[in-house]
């Protein structure tokens, strides 16, 4: 949208209002004007031009058309909005356990199984209204996938397809989106994978084909298969198409440009392993292997992308929130959650939707809901996570030696049986629904996981760090 002088007069209030959601899962960017200042630009995308700046989302903004030089002017969203609950969102509730207070047992208390009922209503309407009422396409059979899943084979991303499941009819597949990439420096490191030990001899043949059999084989694509069975076994009668979105090395190099235009202002290096993955994955050209083990192209023409996005934020599911309680406590680990929540609108999803959307598709957010985001503020944190909880099979590496309640001399536990403390409230609610094997996987991050991060390794000897500015130089 570009604003002119000649037009802005007939503006009756003489003022322009702008602005994102409070959560910012929608683009807004902005290229003041440069040289003789006569309109600036107000855009979805920059298509990689100079100038333009990502709209914060924390704020609303007004332009007075009375001044030439177009000043843009913050307004609180309290401000102008009737709706001030949802206008940003609410503060986390403060209280903190008591000092004598357990971790939960199985099985669970009256108020933990209260809770997992009431947290699960509020997460599956999420996903039922943003799995409801979307048009078909014309280009669309009948029986065609209307929504997909950016699918990992994770929790979040399996909780969301498994609720999504309960609410579209049986007739349409679920399109679940699995991305791996062509990463020639990872699979180096996985055939020979220590510079101390002597590499097997073996033939330049052999050699090749070792890296053609492990090329797609990422860590997503692993967990996504287990998953898939985990599915099926649940709901045998929903086809799930499990599209597996290969992507060369060659591929991901000749689009590069493409898609830094796309996620343009976005700039650093680990915006680009993450904008490639969201690229290539919502882009949804791939294959279906049938239960013979052929694989048929397939592309989806599903115009809905759920995410999982958002969970690990509001539920305390980053080793830095276990690492934050080690050394300050509940109040700690509180106060990190807390501006967790408050920079959720800092977290690219401006940089995603605009990824996405080159496809024609819309990414949806379950998670990222302000009812289900008050739901999860009005909870104390001890109901959403307990870094004292620990999987079994950590156990050995933190203590061997248990006391009378489960817990060890360093302040661990394994009384809620075989589910880490991350994100415990969204573990029991996964392990309630039946998702057994997704409740106790741990947490990856997508670049790594699909293996679209680091491709080009190291510049000489110097190791690349994600906040490095594409072309060189950090972050400012």
């Amino acid at each position: 949208m570009k604003i002119r002088p000649d037009r802005a007069i007939q503006h009756r209030k003489r003022k322009i209002y702008f602005g994102r959601d409070p959560l910012g899962r929608r683009s807004l960017v902005i290229r003041p004007g440069i040289e003789d200042r006569q309109y600036l630009t107000l855009a979805s995308v920059s298509n990689g031009e100079k100038g333009y700046e990502e709209v914060p989302a924390d704020k609303i903004f007004s332009i007075s058309l009375s001044d030439e030089d177009y000043q843009i002017q913050p307004v609180s969203r309290t401000t102008i909005s009737n709706h001030g609950s949802f206008a940003v969102p609410k503060p986390l509730r403060r209280d903190l356990p008591s000092l004598d207070y357990l971790p939960p047992t199985d099985p669970l208390s009256p108020i933990w199984e209260e809770t997992v009922t009431k947290y699960i209503a509020h997460l599956e309407e999420s996903v039922s209204l943003r799995t409801r009422d979307i048009p078909r396409h014309v280009s669309q059979g009948p029986n065609t996938a209307r929504v997909s899943v950016m699918f990992s084979g994770g929790i979040d991303s399996s909780v969301v397809a498994f609720l999504a499941h309960r609410h579209i009819p049986l007739s349409e597949p679920i399109d679940l989106l699995n991305v791996a990439f062509e990463n020639p420096r990872a699979l180096e490191a996985d055939i020979h994978p220590s510079k101390t030990k002597k590499p097997k001899r073996q033939s330049e043949d052999a050699h090749e084909d070792e890296k053609e059999a492990k090329k797609y084989s990422v860590p997503d694509r692993l967990t996504g298969l287990t998953q898939l069975e985990e599915f099926r076994r649940l709901a045998p009668e929903r086809v799930w198409n499990f599209v597996e979105i290969d992507v060369p090395y060659e591929e991901s190099t000749r689009y590069r440009s493409t898609i830094e235009q796309l996620m343009a202002p976005a700039r650093t290096i680990m915006d680009l392993s993450l904008a490639q993955a969201l690229y290539f994955a919502s882009r949804g050209i791939g294959f279906i292997r049938k239960d013979s083990g052929e694989m048929i192209s397939y592309t989806s023409t599903a115009r809905v992308i759920l995410s999982g996005l958002g969970a690990d934020e509001l539920l305390g599911g980053y080793i830095r929130h276990r690492n934050v309680y080690k050394h300050a406590g509940w109040q700690g680990l509180l106060d990190e959650l807390q501006l967790d929540v408050d920079r959720i609108n800092t977290r690219n999803l401006g940089r995603d939707d605009r990824v996405i959307s080159s496809h024609g598709k819309e990414a949806r957010y379950p998670f990222l809901s302000m009812n289900l985001l008050a739901y999860l503020s009005s909870l104390p944190i001890y109901l959403k996570v307990d870094p004292r909880v620990v999987a079994v099979e950590q156990q050995d590496d933190i203590s061997s030696d248990a006391g009378a309640n489960g817990t060890s001399d360093k302040g661990t536990s394994t009384v809620v049986h075989g589910l880490p403390g991350d994100k415990l409230l969204h573990r029991l609610a996964a392990r309630r629904l039946g998702l057994e094997g997704a409740a106790k996987r741990a947490k990856r991050a997508m670049q790594f996981g699909t293996r679209s991060a680091c491709m080009e390794g190291t510049k000489g000897t110097k190791k690349i760090k994600g906040v490095e500015l594409l072309g060189g130089g950090p972050e400012v």
